[in-house]
């Protein structure tokens, strides 16, 4: 999930992506959240490959296969 919010709660950190995945069998979640981005930048894309490259990254640290939900 990305998601940018503008209000609420959540308005200070309004760049924000999470995955759900299983590594080695057990459920695991990691989320990101951003206060700004760089003018220009297209922050959906970038959170969305950053969120990539930390889901690879886990599961060669654990050593685990990583299966995305």
């Amino acid at each position: 999930m990305a998601a940018y919010l503008t209000d609420g709660l959540l308005a200070e950190q309004p760049y924000r992506v999470s995955a759900k995945f299983t590594c080695g069998g057990t459920e695991r979640m990691i989320d990101i959240y951003l206060t700004q981005v760089a003018k220009g930048r297209d922050a959906m894309k970038d959170l969305t490959d950053l969120m990539r490259i930390a889901q690879k990254r886990y599961s060669h640290i654990h050593a685990c296969a990583l299966n995305p939900r």
